[in-house]
């Protein structure tokens, strides 16, 4: 399994607002492409100029078909004038899954 984890700073809050604007059209039929367990945007709670990305794919192939979609490259398109200031992106391997377990002591 792979996971993705994405943080996007842009000019303004207004910018980072457009941006998710635009990815709500790809969130849908990216849940739906083969191989998609885990797919969400979501913005920063204390810096609303933050948008962050997270993503879990069965396989290296599934992201990369996910990253040629006629959806994903519409989007980039439509998101083409937006100020980005930076943007970090990170792909683990995943080699287990579990549940959090908080202290009990």
């Amino acid at each position: 399994m792979l996971a993705i984890i994405a943080r996007y700073t842009f000019a303004t809050g207004a910018d980072a607002a457009a941006f998710c604007e635009q990815a709500k059209a790809i969130v849908v039929p990216s849940r739906e492409e083969k191989g998609c367990t885990y797919y969400s945007f979501g913005r920063d709670i204390v810096d609303d100029t933050v948008v962050w990305i997270s993503e879990e794919w069965e396989t290296q192939e599934d992201l990369t078909t996910h990253l040629k979609a006629a959806h994903i490259a519409a989007f980039l398109s439509k998101v083409a004038e937006i100020k980005i200031v930076s943007e970090v992106s990170r792909q683990y391997e995943v080699a287990s899954v579990g549940p959090v377990v908080m202290p009990t002591d």
